[in-house]
This record gives structure tokens, C-alpha cells and sequence, in this order.
């Protein structure tokens, strides 16, 4: 069983292109003013035979990053049966420094933020004083129910750069924590 775990890559991963309807609401979320996806990732745990997807937002205020975990069964080389047992929210990390854009676009309309920036200065401290309270909560655990929960994944190509993988859910590209590919 261990040759055929080793095919998944146990390194963490960033998504680099999906057809995975699920995920594009929350790409096209990136898109607008003063939000950010920073990162869609997927972290394989040979070890226990767990996977984590994780999707990190940010804003000029604060980073939120969920999680969906999930078992999995090697059924092949190639495949695996996955079922997701739980979403978990982290608290958000609130940023020390509010630091606004000059400006943003917003349907096509340029917005100045310079006077909001300045109004907000003197709120950084206490801003500092909530981000140390709100780091300290445990993430929000939910359960993952139905049949929604269970899936698959095929890998169909993999390299020391790059996984291609397919699923139920669509077409999955995902280069390695640390590849060049992240670079570009």
C-alpha cells in the first residue's frame, strides 16, 4: 500500500487551474475590490490517510481560512475514495496595520480611499488590542453530512512540479509547495 499512497504526493499543494464548479464562485469572489483568494491548497497525510483542501481569503482588515478535511481509501495506484468528514473556520487573523489601497475600481468606477485610510489611522491601535483577542479563539468545527460528503480523486499526471487530478468534481492542477511553477 505504500507505493501506491506515494503517487498522491504528500507534499502541500496550490491550485494552479480547476474546472471544479464548486470553487469558481469563490475564485470570481477574488475578483472584487478589497478582497483577495490568497491561496487554495491541498495538504495529503499519508501517515493517517487524511486530506485537508484549504482556501485562505484576504481583505485590507483580515485573512479567513477555511477547511474541509477528509478520510480517504487507496482503491488503485491512481485512485483514491475520498469522504469528507468536517469544514473548520479559523478566526480571523485581523491585520495590525489597515493598509487601503489609494484606489479601487468598482463597476467601472475609480474610488479614491486616501480619506478613508486617514480616518482610519487612528484605529490601528485598537485594532492591534482585537486582532490579540480574536487569535486566541479555537476554530469554528462543522460536520460535513449526505451524500455530497463522498467523492474520488484519479491522479493522471504527476511530476516533481505538478499533480494533475480528476475527480466527480471536475479537472484539478496543483503544483508542489516550493515548485517554480508558483512563481509564475
Amino acid at each position: 500500500m505504500g507505493s501506491t499512497v506515494n503517487i498522491l504526493v504528500e507534499d502541500y499543494q496550490s491550485i494552479r487551474y480547476t474546472a471544479f464548479s464548486e470553487l469558481l464562485p469563490l475564485l470570481a469572489v477574488g475578483t472584487t475590490p478589497l478582497l483577495k483568494v490568497d491561496k487554495i491548497s491541498q495538504q495529503i497525510f499519508t501517515n493517517n490517510l487524511t486530506i485537508d483542501n484549504t482556501i485562505t481569503f484576504s481583505t485590507p482588515f483580515a485573512t479567513f481560512t477555511s477547511t474541509a478535511s477528509a478520510s480517504f481509501e487507496v482503491r488503485s495506484p491512481s485512485r483514491i475514495q475520498v469522504q469528507f468528514k468536517e469544514g473548520s473556520f479559523q478566526p480571523p487573523k485581523i491585520k495590525s496595520n489597515i493598509s487601503l489601497p489609494e484606489n479601487v475600481d468598482i463597476f467601472g468606477q475609480n474610488v479614491n480611499l486616501s480619506p478613508v485610510q486617514q480616518s482610519l489611522n487612528p484605529l490601528q491601535e485598537v485594532v492591534a488590542n482585537l486582532a490579540g483577542v480574536i487569535s486566541g479563539q479555537a476554530p469554528l468545527k462543522v460536520p460535513i453530512p449526505g451524500e455530497r460528503s463522498s467523492s474520488w480523486l484519479l491522479v493522471t499526471y504527476l511530476d516533481k512540479d505538478l499533480r494533475i487530478s480528476r475527480g466527480d468534481g471536475g479537472l484539478f492542477v496543483l503544483a508542489k509547495e516550493g515548485s517554480p511553477l508558483l512563481d509564475q
